[in-house]
């Protein structure tokens, strides 16, 4: 969660609970939103130098902005230097399927049905995203030189690397999509495979 903190803060200067609306929007899948959790991280990343914060009061709350340092972009450039290996994440859901001959045959008709609609779900909204990132309009234009306005000096890196943040961001995207889209298909074929009482291979 720590890389993934820095990486928000190499975009803005950002609250904790803006932090947390973030990363329940749209990385939930890779780690988790809860505030202790999220807590827990920024601890860790002020300690290490890597964060720093100012305070403000807002509507007579007292509120702690973030931002990364010069430290902490230093070590997120450096782990984005590695490759990414994804496949070494680890998801516990699949025993499920390790073990779903032992459900009776009309449940696990009805679970894969379930999994399939999971993932039809999470489909239609990143194709909603999709569509959403994908508005070149002169509007939409005029938002991204506001962004950087705001905060030139912190956003320099950012600026400078626009284009290819763009990019890699919409490359994330389409990987997700094209993921999901297999899966469907994938859970498609086994629902009718132990319809049929095919070996799955």
């Amino acid at each position: 969660m720590d890389k993934l903190i820095l990486g928000l803060l190499m975009m803005n200067r950002l609250t904790v609970y803006e932090i947390r609306a973030i990363i329940r929007k749209n990385f939930q899948d890779i780690c988790s939103d809860s505030m202790g959790a999220i807590q827990f991280a920024i601890k860790k990343l002020l300690a290490a130098g890597m964060v720093t914060f100012s305070e403000y009061v807002e509507k007579s709350v007292n509120k702690k902005r973030y931002s990364i340092t010069d430290k902490g972009r230093a070590e997120l450039l450096n782990w984005l230097g590695t490759p990414a290996n994804i496949s070494a994440g680890t998801n516990m859901e699949l025993g499920k399927l390790l073990f779903m001959g032992m459900v009776p045959a009309e449940k696990r008709q009805h679970l894969i049905d379930e999994i399939i609609t999971l993932f039809e779900k999470d489909l239609a909204y990143l194709l909603e995203v999709k569509s959403a990132a994908s508005d070149d309009s002169d509007e939409a234009k005029k938002q991204v030189d506001e962004y950087f306005k705001r905060d030139p000096e912190y956003l320099a890196f950012t600026r400078e690397n626009f284009k290819s943040i763009v990019f890699f961001s919409r490359m994330a995207l389409q990987y997700g999509i094209d993921l999901i889209e297999y899966n469907i298909e994938w859970f498609k074929k086994l629902k009718e495979k132990d319809r049929n009482k095919e070996n799955v291979n």
